[in-house]
């Protein structure tokens, strides 16, 4: 019996260029899926909820790529907006890294699997 692909995805953009613990890209990157999931059930969105379902109801795919660079962030950031998917954005605190700086450090994307490869199937795996 041949295995359906998943119609839905979850991306995880990480940035490379902050150099963060393999722990740190660990609890960004939770933080950023976890994060995605509780805004979508927050917002009145209905199709990013229709979306969420479907991939609570499939096999919650979920990929890790990266960027170079805190601009490389945000211009996936912007595209995934202007494209109305379902993103979160991460800012860290810098209590633990980055000297007590806010810092933007990954982002998740949620949405049907071509729409979000649109956006970052250009990225290369973490």
């Amino acid at each position: 019996m041949e295995k359906k692909s998943s119609e839905t995805k979850m991306v995880i953009v990480m940035r490379k260029d902050l150099n963060m613990t393999k722990g740190k890209y660990v609890a960004q990157g939770s933080h950023a899926s976890l994060g995605i999931v509780l805004d979508i059930q927050k917002r009145n969105n209905q199709n990013h909820r229709l979306i969420l379902e479907k991939w609570l109801n499939e096999s919650f795919v979920k990929v890790c790529v990266s960027v170079n660079s805190l601009e490389e962030l945000h211009d996936i950031y912007k595209n995934a907006l202007s494209s109305d998917q379902a993103v979160k954005l991460i800012t860290d605190n810098g209590l633990t890294m980055f000297n007590g700086i806010k810092t933007d450090t990954c982002l998740a994307i949620l949405g049907y699997r071509d729409k979000v490869d649109e956006i970052t199937g250009h990225l290369r795996l973490l």
